[in-house]
């Protein structure tokens, strides 16, 4: 309802703005030749009143069609003489609205753009950012596909700024720039974000070379939005929540949701080559950033539709997580981060095969058993853990994929056998300890289902833990984040949800509903909202009484 009023007063405002600029219109009238007259007498003779006067003119009122015949013929005439000088006039013709005008003005305007760039390359950056101003207007937001009147206005726009890239090439680092530099704040309305993006999209599709830098720039203030939300989840649990702060963060959520929208159509539109791109942009962007709760599905979708992308993926993030790509180790946070990804779409994405899950399974225990070789168990429990991350947090991503997909491991006498050669109780008991800085779900759940099939006894480490960390209040305890847990945002979850499989205690039986069914009808159930006030608290109810909610992060748990 509060969503409904608004857009009703948005509506109403914007009509009352269109009859005050279609009378605007007729408060004055160009004559044949003047704006001609006006440049010329500025340019050379000085002449700076009437020139101030103009720019006033164009800065404040909107052009009826004859007056924009009139401004853009008489500017074509003295293109040559616009030199530096002249640079705030032609950021104002640039930014007069002219995309929505007949097809005979819209060539005329296209003229004279191309006309200015190509005599005066530096009059680029300003009409680069003219055109890519026509992508911030606010509006009412579309379901499938844009209206067709949108999309036409657009599609002028696109033309000019391909003919540009293509007669000076050079402008495409402009572009870029200038794409940087416009792109929408964050907190702007979702529609602006999501056109901006859309078109963004367009753009890469006929300017190739630009194609990755382009998503880049896109993923990364996604990122940023992500960024934004779980920071707000946050303080909200540790202040009182106001409505307003409810308010903003369900904005930037609406955002985001119809970014990945978006994102998740052109994956799947241009299949091969948006895949390999989005795999370097992944590698760029998304790895090296901790604790998002969204951005990241766009890997779990690209992994679900292209088996070599996942081949890719899936063997890179090994690579780094095991500090196997010969330029030294690497840091530890983009290490343990690699690792969490690994172990997340291992068993999370429906589409990753059971075969790979032992694959990398026996990899991650081969390289554990390794590194307690190589350290001759001379470490006690005591030293410092940082020093062991990586170990730590592969035997973590093991312990996490025995518990999650425990139903899969433990179904025969071939499985069991598999896990029984993983040789789990050298890791558990080893001086190193990495139950120590396990999060607490992950280890109770493992301890569970590996006392259950006989495969090592935890309870004694576990207990053995808890006395010493409560004799000491300098344990180092790792992030509790867990990459691919359900996905919130109920538009792109609608694609996202199917993908994923849901962690199923293994003591629990006969749970058939499917994470999209379920969460289908919570977020039917929000009629009224966008978004739930804290959808943490909603989400986990799916999974009451269970140790290990999906192996959710610990806001998350909280209920």
């Amino acid at each position: 309802m509060a969503v409904a009023a608004r857009k009703s007063v948005v509506s109403l405002m914007q009509k009352t703005l269109d009859r005050q600029e279609a009378l605007s219109r007729l408060k004055f009238k160009f004559n044949k030749n003047q704006v001609e007259h006006i440049l010329l007498s500025y340019i050379h003779n000085g002449n700076v009143s009437a020139y101030n006067d103009l720019l006033k003119v164009l800065q404040n009122y909107p052009l009826n069609d004859d007056n924009f015949h009139i401004l853009i013929e008489d500017s074509l005439s003295c293109v040559v003489l616009l030199g530096k000088d002249c640079s705030q006039f032609v950021e104002l013709v640039c930014g007069v609205e002219w995309a929505s005008r007949s097809q005979e003005l819209v060539e005329l305007f296209n003229k004279f753009v191309m006309n200015v760039v190509t005599a005066h390359s530096y009059h680029c950056p300003n009409v680069m950012s003219s055109l890519l101003k026509f992508f911030k207007v606010d509006g009412e937001n579309w379901d499938d596909s844009p209206p067709a009147e949108k999309i036409a206005i657009w599609s002028n726009i696109h033309t000019i700024i391909a003919q540009i890239v293509a007669t000076i090439p050079m402008t495409s680092a402009v572009l870029i720039q200038t794409v940087l530099e416009e792109f929408p704040y964050y907190k702007a309305s979702c529609y602006i974000n999501r056109v901006f993006v859309h078109n963004l999209i367009w753009m890469s599709k006929y300017i190739p070379l630009l194609q990755e830098q382009i998503v880049t720039v896109i993923i990364s203030r996604m990122v940023l939005m992500d960024v934004n939300i779980v920071e707000n989840s946050k303080n909200k649990m540790q202040t009182e929540i106001f409505e307003m702060d409810i308010e903003q963060e369900n904005s930037v959520s609406e955002t985001l949701d119809y970014c990945m929208l978006e994102i998740l159509k052109w994956l799947e539109d241009e299949r091969d080559t948006a895949l390999s791109i989005f795999c370097n942009v992944f590698e760029k962007v998304i790895l090296p950033t901790h604790g998002i709760r969204h951005v990241q599905f766009l890997l779990l979708y690209t992994i679900s539709i292209n088996q070599q992308c996942a081949d890719r993926i899936l063997t890179n993030l090994w690579v780094v997580a095991a500090g196997l790509h010969g330029l030294g180790p690497g840091a530890l946070t983009t290490r343990r981060t690699a690792v969490s990804h690994l172990a997340g779409l291992l068993a999370r994405c429906v589409r990753v095969p059971n075969t790979r899950l032992i694959h990398y399974l026996r990899s991650m225990a081969e390289w554990c058993h390794s590194y307690i070789t190589a350290t001759q168990e001379s470490t006690t429990a005591s030293d410092s853990t940082k020093a062991h991350g990586a170990f730590h947090a592969i035997c973590h991503a093991i312990f996490y994929l025995v518990a999650f997909k425990n139903h899969h491991l433990f179904m025969n006498k071939e499985s069991l056998n598999f896990i029984e050669s993983l040789n789990l109780p050298r890791l558990v008991n080893c001086n190193l300890n990495p139950l120590l800085t396990c999060p607490p779900q992950v280890t109770h759940a493992f301890s569970s289902v590996t006392r259950a099939h006989q495969v090592v006894y935890c309870q004694a480490i576990i207990d053995k833990n808890m006395r010493h960390t409560l004799q000491s209040a300098t344990v180092e305890q790792y992030d509790e984040w867990f990459p691919y847990d359900p996905y919130s945002l109920p538009k792109s979850g609608k694609i996202i949800w199917p993908l994923c499989i849901e962690y199923k205690d293994f003591l629990k039986e006969g749970d058939d509903e499917t994470q999209y069914s379920r969460m289908k009808k919570k977020m039917e159930a929000e009629e009224d909202d966008y978004l739930v006030a804290d959808p943490s608290q909603k989400l986990a109810s799916s999974l009451t009484n269970s140790i290990s909610p999906g192996f959710r992060t610990s806001e998350s748990i909280f209920v």
